[in-house]
């Protein structure tokens, strides 16, 4: 079976934008070939990386919103691969919510219905539009709670968004959050280009590092398209 790849995932690097009070991205070449180099000719190169397990594009963890949550390494690996769909919202307003009839819109609109261990992907157009400006980490719209609960009763196994959070950033109160604590339900955030995916049925693969006691994870998210 023939398939296309098509890769989801924002580049890690020094100066990436990392949300507010998180541990900042840190990258260095720690060998280089200029001082490793051995007698016979041979020569290494490796680099350090320090990095918050919510830094670039990542999951979160049940931990990570509940201290009797589970973390990131017992996860089961099913919840991170699987059938996917994007819906596009990007009509909900940057300084408000994603609102459940703006979801049910989107799912009108993409021709694919949501079922019971889909991932659902939210496709705001943040990142295309906004990534590397004084803005993406500032004003961006989030799922209010009735729109967190729309996805929570299609029984989705994970969702995530093209945005630094499933919250807006104003508004500290987090209601998306609340809810997906309050269900169990991991997401994921940073997402890159989603609009490849729109109108498509795929595979989702997501799977986050092996992180001991972890409370997220950075992912390699893909989606995977039959041809």
């Amino acid at each position: 079976m023939a398939v296309k790849l098509y890769d989801l995932t924002q580049q890690i690097y020094q100066g990436m934008p990392v949300w507010p009070g998180h541990v900042r991205t840190v990258v260095w070449d720690h060998d280089t070939h200029e001082t490793t180099v051995q007698e016979g000719g041979y020569s290494w190169a490796s680099k350090g990386i320090m990095l918050c397990d919510h830094g670039p594009t990542h999951v979160d963890a049940i931990s990570h919103m509940r201290a009797d949550g589970d973390t990131i390494d017992v996860e089961p690996l099913d919840k991170f691969y699987g059938s996917g769909v994007v819906l596009d919202v990007s009509e909900a307003d940057p300084d408000g919510y994603i609102t459940k009839e703006i979801l049910e819109h989107a799912e009108e609109k993409s021709g694919i219905k949501v079922e019971k261990g889909d991932t659902v992907l939210l496709y705001t157009g943040h990142y295309v539009n906004n990534y590397g400006t004084d803005q993406y980490l500032k004003r961006h719209a989030g799922l209010d709670q009735e729109a967190t609960q729309w996805l929570v009763d299609k029984e989705v196994k994970n969702f995530g968004i093209d945005a630094p959070s499933t919250d807006n950033p104003k508004d500290r109160t987090f209601p998306s959050h609340l809810v997906t604590k309050a269900n169990k339900l991991i997401h994921m955030e940073n997402l890159s280009d989603l609009r490849p995916l729109l109108g498509k049925k795929f595979i989702f693969i997501g799977f986050p590092l092996n992180i001991r006691g972890g409370h997220g994870s950075p992912i390699r998210a893909v989606g995977v398209v039959e041809k």
